[in-house]
């Protein structure tokens, strides 16, 4: 547990403070942060809670897990607020975990919200189902970024004078390697961009969509070598794009991808180290190992219905 402190702390940049700063150094929401614990120790956590985050904005919310005596809590805390709320969750529940993390946009878009609903989804879902020991060529299956990210697939120092060039540029790349019209591309980025931008914050956009015709999952990252304009909560421009077109109806593998993109990129450092990265073969070596390596519970095992669940629905 100690080790798990020192992560979180190291990611969120997250020092002692006596209460009083604390309490006074900001008043927005700023992190969210997911736990699982035996119930018994929701009251005397909310209690500790409370009292510690007086005049201070936030909330718990709670899922019952099926079948067991423990329940998730998503915590919404001010940044400052959470080297406490790690402390009172390792005194009051020792054999709680910690799940996803995420810094929040004090404006967030929907692009952040697709990827709150994915996270959500697939860790309830790997939670409560068994994995399946066997999937079928051409199932809504298993892929993550590392598996799926191939260095013909990075494109570094693109010039690209806005996003409409960068769609371009993603059209005409799934055109001349699978097969799929650039200009089926193009406006199925579109569509979804125009329910709200896919910029993130932190210089990173996730453009996504369904594809009709496409016939397997593709995943490209673009560096620009000017920064976009993405119209991003923070309003930063966008440095890191992840692009990702799956099959239409692959509603489980969609995703799945998306709370791939949110382990990885909502990570300060894998961030900093992918910015160092000066070849195509260097981005697809960290993505590789930082899937091996990661610190947060593993994406849905098995293809769910193509229906979806209550909340699974994506805007694409």
């Amino acid at each position: 547990m100690t080790k798990t402190r020192a992560i979180l702390r190291a990611i969120f940049g997250i020092h002692h403070h006596h209460n009083d700063v604390a309490r006074h150094s900001t008043t927005t929401r700023s992190v969210m942060m997911r736990v699982t614990l035996d119930a018994q120790h929701v009251t005397p956590l909310r209690r500790a809670l409370t009292r510690d985050c007086a005049g201070q904005p936030w909330t718990i919310r709670i899922a019952t897990l099926p079948h067991t005596e423990r329940v998730q809590l998503s915590l919404y805390l001010p940044k400052d607020a959470v080297n406490g709320a790690i402390q009172q969750v390792t005194r009051i529940a020792p054999a709680a975990q910690f799940g996803h993390l995420f810094e929040i946009p004090d404006t967030p878009t929907d692009g952040w919200r697709d990827l709150l609903r994915a996270t959500s989804w697939a860790q309830a879902a790997s939670a409560l189902r068994p994995a399946r020991t066997h999937v079928k060529p051409g199932d809504d299956s298993v892929d993550t970024l590392d598996q799926l990210l191939s260095v013909s697939n990075v494109l570094l120092d693109t010039e690209l004078a806005d996003r409409a060039a960068l769609f371009a540029q993603l059209g005409a790349c799934c055109e001349t390697r699978y097969g799929v019209p650039a200009q089926q591309v193009i406006d199925g980025l579109n569509t979804r961009e125009a329910l709200g931008s896919t910029g993130l914050g932190q210089g990173v956009a996730v453009p996504h969509s369904q594809i009709a015709g496409l016939l397997t999952p593709v995943v490209l990252y673009v560096r620009p070598r000017v920064p976009l304009d993405f119209d991003a909560p923070d309003a930063k421009p966008v440095t890191d794009v992840i692009a990702l077109l799956v099959p239409e109806g692959a509603n489980t593998m969609h995703l799945n991808l998306l709370a791939d993109v949110a382990q990885r990129f909502c990570d300060q450092h894998f961030r900093e180290r992918l910015h160092a990265c000066a070849s195509a073969t260097e981005v697809c070596r960290l993505f590789s190992s930082t899937g091996e390596a990661s610190e947060i519970p593993a994406l849905m095992p098995y293809p769910a219905a193509r229906t979806g669940a209550p909340g699974a629905r994506l805007r694409a």
